[in-house]
């Protein structure tokens, strides 16, 4: 019998964990963080071992089956975002220098589509599970450790995005009781990446 473990994340998950974060929305993130010199992954495992910012370990939990890191996923609230916002700007700059400048403005129009969730919302994201492990419950599982997060207290929502192209993601969110609450059009792209449209979706914190 295989033994499951959903736990907060540690840094030196970063090599296991980061490309599940990834796979969770790797043309976002290419279209942001991808450059000549460095992949989308680079830079999100600089920031998944610091302290602060929405892609840290300390945003994260990692899913581990029989010791093994298989998935991961973020749960963050509203109330960190302005705070998410000067950490992520700090580990840019520190990451890719002058070539920063043309970095942040490319986040800035990703959150023009993935919108940063308001004061009295929880955001569920960057939720990836190993291929290999898919259609055994522990996108659910995981899922459900992240929305027993004690940041859900004083909240009233959870929110979370969707890519149109990702339609076995939205369906177990719809069987956790998720609905469509908008659809955010993309015109979004660049040499490194294509943005598709995206499904806002959100459920009531019971």
């Amino acid at each position: 019998m295989n033994s499951v473990d959903i736990r907060r994340s540690f840094p030196e998950d970063a090599e296991m964990a980061v490309p599940f974060i990834y796979s969770s929305g790797p043309t976002a993130f290419d279209y942001v963080f991808k450059t000549k010199r460095f992949s989308a992954q680079d830079f999100l495992r600089f920031a998944f071992v610091r302290k602060g910012g929405e892609f840290s370990y300390q945003n994260h939990y990692s899913v581990l089956v029989n010791n093994q890191l298989v998935g991961a996923g973020a749960v963050f609230t509203g109330d960190e975002i302005l705070g998410f916002t000067m950490s992520n700007a700090k580990r840019i700059i520190q990451f890719y220098g002058i070539n920063s400048t043309s970095i942040i403005p490319r986040g800035l129009k990703i959150e023009s589509l993935i919108r940063p969730p308001r004061k009295p919302e929880v955001a569920i994201g960057h939720l990836g599970i190993r291929e290999s492990f898919r259609g055994q419950g522990l996108g659910t599982m995981l899922m459900e450790k992240l929305m027993e997060s004690p940041k859900i207290n004083g909240h009233t929502s959870f929110i979370l995005d969707v890519s149109v192209d990702n339609p076995n993601a939205q369906k177990l969110y719809e069987r956790m009781g998720f609905t469509i609450t908008k659809k955010c059009l993309s015109t979004l792209n660049n040499k490194y990446a294509q943005v598709v449209d995206h499904n806002r979706m959100s459920r009531n914190i019971l």
